[in-house]
């Protein structure tokens, strides 16, 4: 068998395929990628290398409706097929994303069937009103372009081959600020715990209220979820809608939480830090790649977890409840989950704008923050280790502490001493504003680097 005779025959092939898994997967949608490279000879490191991107791009961030997925190699290149359990024009406007606005995406096709009537059907640019794909090269629509041979094979390979490092550069860019970025996390929860008189929290002279943990369990805590963090901000750095992007992240969160665990040998030191943190990561890196300004973040977490609360449905049927979901059915406390679904808008509003030309040295400047959530965050950590009585006099201790100066004042700093063995006595921790004093540090010590 010849080379042109071998590839029609695995193109084939491919097609009997197709048909195959629309029938396997009658209710689902098939999409099929493959290499858009002209010739017979489709298969070259780049080539591969490019389908192989889009089809991890797919996996990461499409999963949760993919019940099927493959990749296979044939005279057509890498070939990838994915069952949809998602209608085929919400598929095809997905597809359209990435062969729009992901760098390799014109390198691509990425073709959408769907079954009517027991035929294969497939959805073209045009059922959704999309104009034709433009040629590689010039404005022309691609078809046309490519039935007159406007452009030489050696033209439209150097194309893939400049694409190709553009992609790479752009991932290396990508991974630099995800490395920086990440560090400023690290540097944030390192220094939360650093805090110190910090109200029955766990510092470098005290185990506070905690007597399963430590400074250096926190130290190697956060080493272990850093890389993590990192890969939160790789997957927020996408023209991927904001939605997608925590449905990524989600994933490695899981995953993150399993190494914290291992680190700690199995105590709770960064679980809602993770939570927080990777949102907040994910939504710097999101705000970065749109090249917008710090102060679309709220709006960014906001997006990307509109459906948060959905997680308290039905939780009156479970058997195993988290702490969060206990507290929601017994108070109607949504916690973290409400902090976020809110964009963390009183971190920007309440805390950053009021302290951005603090002159106070950084110990004493997140002591006072967290005096500020204290007095303004329903702290789930302390309601589940006491009850609401505790928490609201957590919230007015902190409020006549801000009253009386905080640390600004000799009063403010006694009382802070007073309050901290008065906790540290009546095991009182206030965990959740702790977590979120991180991000705190972490948008601060952003904020301040934006303006230098």
């Amino acid at each position: 068998m010849n080379l042109i005779d071998a590839f029609l025959f695995d193109r084939e092939k491919r097609v009997k395929h197709q048909e195959k898994l629309l029938r396997e997967y009658s209710d689902n949608t098939l999409v099929t990628l493959k290499i858009n490279y002209p010739g017979i000879e489709k298969s070259n490191y780049i080539t591969d290398d490019i389908v192989n991107i889009i089809y991890n791009e797919i996996l990461t961030y499409f999963k949760k409706y993919i019940v099927y997925y493959e990749k296979y190699k044939n005279k057509e290149g890498v070939i990838c097929h994915f069952s949809f359990d998602k209608d085929f024009v919400t598929v095809k406007k997905l597809m359209i994303d990435i062969e729009e606005n992901h760098i390799l995406g014109r390198c691509v096709d990425i073709d959408v069937y769907t079954m009517k009537c027991n035929k294969s059907i497939g959805i073209s640019r045009s059922h959704l009103y999309k104009a034709p794909r433009k040629c590689f090269i010039c404005d022309m629509e691609a078809r046309i372009c490519s039935r007159a041979q406007n452009h030489s094979v050696d033209d439209i390979k150097k194309y893939f081959e400049d694409t190709y490092s553009k992609y790479k550069e752009h991932e290396k860019k990508r991974d630099i600020l995800a490395y920086n970025t990440s560090q400023q996390a690290l540097k944030a929860m390192i220094s939360e715990v650093s805090t110190f008189p910090s109200f029955g929290l766990v510092s470098p002279v005290s185990q506070g209220s905690h007597k399963d943990m430590n400074y250096y369990t926190f130290l190697d805590s956060a080493m272990a979820i850093t890389p993590y963090l990192k890969e939160m901000y790789k997957l927020g750095y996408t023209y991927n809608k904001s939605y997608l992007v925590f449905d990524a992240i989600r994933k490695v969160g899981i995953v993150c939480e399993d190494e914290m665990f291992k680190a700690t040998k199995n105590i709770n030191t960064h679980k809602g830090m993770i939570f927080l943190m990777g949102i907040t990561i994910a939504a710097v890196a999101k705000v970065n790649y749109n090249g917008e300004k710090l102060d679309k973040i709220p709006n960014t977490i906001r997006e990307m977890v509109s459906n948060i609360l959905d997680d308290f449905k039905d939780i009156d049927k479970k058997n195993n409840l988290t702490h969060g979901e206990k507290l929601y059915l017994e108070y109607g406390f949504t916690g973290i989950r409400g902090q976020v679904k809110d964009g963390l808008s009183f971190l920007f509003y309440n805390i950053l704008d009021k302290y951005s030309d603090s002159k106070l040295g950084e110990n004493e400047l997140y002591t006072q923050i967290l005096i500020e959530l204290m007095s303004i965050v329903e702290d789930s950590t302390v309601v589940y280790r006491h009850d609401i009585e505790t928490l609201k006099k957590v919230q007015n201790d902190a409020k006549e502490l801000l009253e009386i100066g905080g640390v600004y004042t000799n009063e403010g700093k006694n009382r802070i001493i007073e309050l901290e063995k008065e906790y540290i006595r009546k095991n009182i921790s206030p965990g959740g504003c702790a977590d979120l004093l991180a991000i705190s540090i972490f948008l601060y010590n952003l904020k301040k680097q934006c303006l230098n």
